[in-house]
C-alpha cells in the first residue's frame, strides 16, 4: 500500500513544458540520487525509482512519460534495456520525442544515440502487439538510466488512468491530466482502485497528483492480473446528472437496447432465411444449432486484415446497419454476426437477446469505473429449454455452446429499455478444456528416450490455439507449437513438430503429431537403471514455493490434463520397483497416477482435473498440498536392474 502520500498541486515548469507538447528537461541530478545505495526496507532489491512522471493531455491526444532509474547491483542492469509498447494495437498512433541517458555515479553522462528498432511481443488472435526496444550505453552498478517519449494516441482522449505502483520503489512520482469534456454539461469522474490517494483538481482543466515513498509492486506467480491490485486512478467524462452508478448504467443500457433492436430488426428477408435454414426441423436445440452454423457462414471481418479504405471500395465493403444486410452482403465483424443470428433465432420463435461482456484477460469488471469500455464484445443470450444458453457464433472456430475463456466467470449487461440487468457469465467446467498428450519413447542405453508425442486439443483449449494461428504462417504455427512442448520438457529436449490437422475446424479435436528426443533423461548406478515415470515437467510448482500467500490463487479456466507415456526399454533390464498406484482429491480437483510393466514397456497414465478458476487465500494451505502431492508423484522413479532382479518390490499390477 502506498506510503507517506503526499497530495499537492504541480505548479511547475515541467508541467508547463507538457502542456506545449514540448519535451521535458532533464530534472537536475541530486547528491542524494547520486548517493542512493539501496531501496529502504529493501537492502537487497536491484534498483530503485528515483522519479516517474505521467502527463495526460486530453485537449491533444499525447501522453509524456519520464523515467528515472538508479542501478544497485547486478540483477539491476537489466533496467539498461527498455521496452515501451507501440503500435496501434495498444492505442498508440506515434511515439515521438524519445531521449535517453546514462548518469554514471561522478556524474558524468552519455547520452544514447542509437536507433529502437520494433519487435513483436504477441502475435495472434487477430492482435499483433509491438514494443520499440533499445539498450542504454554504458551501464553499470551505481548508474543512473533515465528516458522520457510522448506518445499520441489513435483514438479520442488517449490514456484513461494512472498506474500509481510499480514493479520497483519509486522515491517521487507525478501525475497531471489536461482534460478536455466533450461539452460544458460534461466533468471528470475519478475512481480509487486498491488506493486512497486522489487527484487535486487545479482548476476545471487541470487535476494533478504528487506521491513519494510508494512500495514496489511485487506479483505472485498465479494470481490474478495484476491491475485488479495495483493501486491506480480511473478517469472519465460523464454528464453532471450521472450522480450514482446506477443512473449510468441504466441509461447506456436503454441506449445500447435500442441499439441492438434496431440493428436486429425484424425483416421478412431474415424470417424468410431462418425457415429455410431449420426447414422442417422441430427440436428446439437442433433449429438453434442449424441457425447459429448458418450465421458462422458469414464473412467475419474481425478476423481478417483491416482494409484501408481503398481496399473498402474495391471490394465495395459498405458499413452495415441492420442484419438484414449482414445477411444479404455476407459480411460483418464479429458483433453484427451476433446480432444476426439474434435475429435469425428471433424470427423462428426463440426468445433471444444481447448480453455485452467484460472481459477478464486484463483486468475484472467493476461497477463503480463508469465506463462503457471494459465491454469489449457481446454476444447471444437464447433460451433453450427453460435455460439461458449463451452463444458466440461471431468469433471464429468457436463451437456451439462454447466461449472464450475471458468471456466465462464475469460480468455481462443485459440492455433492455427499463434499465440495466447485470448477469453472472458462468464458467466452463473441466470438461470442456482438455488437453491429451500419448508419448510412445524407448530407452537407450545412453539414457536418453526418443520417439513420438500425439497432442490432442479439445474445447477452449483448441479454439485458442486456432485463433493463435490465424495470423501465422506454416512456419510460424510449426514454431509455436514445437516451443509449447519445449517448455513441458528438460531444457535439452529436441521437439519436431511431423504434422498438425483441425487448424480450421470448429467442433473436432486439434491434432499434432511430433518426434521428440531427450538426452540424459534416464540414469544409471551401477547396474540399475534409474527411469522418471513421467515424461513431462512440473507446471506449477512456482505457485507453491511460499508458506502463505498476498493474492489469491487464479486459473484462466478450469481444465483437464490427460496423460499416457510409454517408455520401452534397454533388452536385459527387469523392474526392481515401480511407482505405485496414488492420487489426490479435492472438492474441486482430482489426481491419479497409475504405472504399470508390461511386455517391456512402462505405461504411466495419469489424470489431472481441475475445475476451479478463482480461490481466495484461505484456500492457499489446502491447493499447497494437493499440488506437492501432484509435483511428488509426478517425479517420481521406476527402478531397473540388468539382468534377472532379485525383488520385484512394486510391480505396479494391481
Amino acid at each position: 500500500m502506498i506510503q507517506r502520500c503526499l497530495l499537492a498541486l504541480l505548479l511547475c515548469s515541467s508541467l508547463l513544458c507538457f502542456a506545449d507538447d514540448k519535451p521535458q528537461d532533464w530534472l537536475p541530478v541530486t547528491p542524494q540520487d547520486l548517493q542512493m545505495k539501496e531501496v529502504p526496507g529493501d537492502p537487497g532489491a536491484s534498483a530503485i525509482q528515483l522519479y516517474y512522471a505521467d502527463f495526460i493531455d486530453h485537449k491533444k491526444k499525447n501522453e509524456s512519460l519520464y523515467y528515472r532509474i538508479k542501478v544497485l547491483n547486478n540483477k539491476g542492469l537489466k533496467y539498461a534495456n527498455v521496452e515501451i509498447a507501440s503500435g496501434e494495437s495498444w492505442g498508440v498512433k506515434d511515439l515521438k520525442d524519445l531521449q535517453a541517458r546514462t548518469i554514471h555515479p561522478d556524474g558524468s553522462i552519455v547520452p544514447f544515440s542509437g536507433t529502437p528498432f520494433e519487435k513483436t511481443v504477441f502475435k495472434g488472435k487477430g492482435i499483433k502487439l509491438t514494443e520499440l526496444t533499445f539498450t542504454l550505453p554504458e551501464v553499470t552498478v551505481g548508474s543512473i538510466i533515465e528516458y522520457k517519449y510522448r506518445i499520441e494516441w489513435k483514438h479520442q482522449g488517449g490514456s484513461d488512468y494512472w498506474i500509481l505502483q510499480h514493479d520497483l520503489f519509486t522515491v517521487k512520482e507525478e501525475f497531471n491530466l489536461r482534460a478536455e469534456p466533450p461539452s460544458p454539461q460534461h466533468q471528470v469522474k475519478w475512481v480509487r482502485l486498491a488506493t486512497e490517494a486522489n487527484p487535486t483538481p487545479a482548476d476545471k482543466e487541470n487535476t494533478s497528483l504528487k506521491l513519494e515513498n510508494i512500495p514496489a509492486f511485487i506479483p505472485e506467480e498465479y494470481m490474478p492480473p495484476e491491475y485488479n491490485y495495483k493501486p491506480s486512478i480511473r478517469f472519465f467524462y460523464l454528464p453532471q446528472h450521472y450522480t450514482y452508478p446506477d443512473v449510468f448504467w441504466n441509461e447506456m443500457s436503454r441506449g445500447f437496447s435500442y441499439f441492438f433492436e434496431d440493428f436486429a430488426g425484424n425483416s421478412k428477408e431474415t424470417k424468410a432465411e431462418a425457415q429455410r435454414v431449420i426447414g422442417s426441423e422441430t427440436n428446439s436445440e437442433k433449429q438453434l444449432k442449424l441457425l447459429y452454423a448458418r450465421a458462422q457462414q458469414v464473412r467475419n471481418l474481425s478476423y481478417e486484415r483491416r482494409l484501408s479504405r481503398q481496399e473498402e471500395k474495391r471490394e465495395d465493403i459498405k458499413e452495415n446497419k441492420h442484419a438484414s444486410e449482414v445477411l444479404s452482403r455476407g459480411y460483418g465483424n464479429r458483433n453484427e454476426i451476433n446480432i444476426l443470428f439474434v435475429a435469425l433465432a428471433r424470427a423462428v420463435g426463440f426468445n433471444a437477446a444481447m448480453v455485452m461482456v467484460s472481459s477478464r484477460r486484463s483486468r475484472f469488471f467493476n461497477q463503480e469505473v463508469l465506463s462503457l469500455g471494459q465491454f469489449d464484445s457481446f454476444f447471444a443470450d437464447v433460451i433453450v429449454n427453460g435455460q439461458h444458453t449463451y452463444l458466440d457464433p461471431g468469433t471464429r472456430f468457436c463451437p456451439y455452446g462454447l466461449l472464450r475463456w475471458m468471456q466465462t466467470s464475469t460480468k455481462g449487461l443485459r440492455p433492455s429499455t427499463w434499465g440495466a440487468n447485470f448477469v453472472d457469465i458462468p464458467p466452463f467446467g473441466q470438461e470442456k478444456a482438455v488437453i491429451r498428450r500419448n508419448a510412445t519413447m524407448a530407452v537407450a542405453e545412453d539414457g536418453s528416450v526418443k520417439g513420438s508425442l500425439v497432442l490432442q486439443f479439445e474445447g477452449i483449449e483448441a479454439l485458442e490455439h486456432r485463433l493463435e494461428a490465424m495470423d501465422n504462417d506454416d512456419a510460424g504455427t510449426k514454431k509455436d507449437l514445437e516451443e509449447e512442448v519445449k517448455a513441458w520438457l528438460p531444457s535439452n529436449a529436441v521437439v519436431k513438430l511431423k504434422d498438425v490437422h483441425g487448424l480450421t475446424g470448429t467442433d473436432e479435436p486439434l491434432i499434432a503429431s511430433f518426434d521428440l528426443e531427450v538426452p540424459s533423461f534416464a540414469s544409471f548406478a551401477g547396474k540399475r537403471l534409474l527411469l522418471p515415470s513421467y515424461l513431462f515437467l512440473p507446471k506449477r510448482k512456482d505457485a507453491f514455493n511460499h508458506e502463505t500467500r498476498k493474492y489469491p490463487l487464479y486459473f484462466p479456466f478450469a481444465f483437464s490434463e490427460l496423460d499416457t507415456i510409454s517408455f520401452k526399454l534397454p533388452a536385459g533390464f527387469t523392474a526392481e520397483s515401480v511407482p505405485a498406484k496414488d492420487d489426490a482429491l479435492l472438492p474441486y480437483a482430482r489426481y491419479h497416477n497409475t504405472s504399470q510393466l508390461a511386455d517391456g514397456q512402462l505405461v504411466t497414465t495419469r489424470t489431472l482435473l481441475f475445475n476451479g478458476i478463482f480461490f481466495e487465500t484461505d484456500k492457499f494451505p489446502n491447493l499447497k498440498a494437493f499440488f506437492s502431492k501432484v509435483q511428488a508423484l509426478d517425479e517420481q522413479q521406476a527402478v531397473f536392474q540388468q539382468g534377472s532382479a532379485t525383488a520385484e518390490k512394486n510391480p505396479g499390477r494391481n
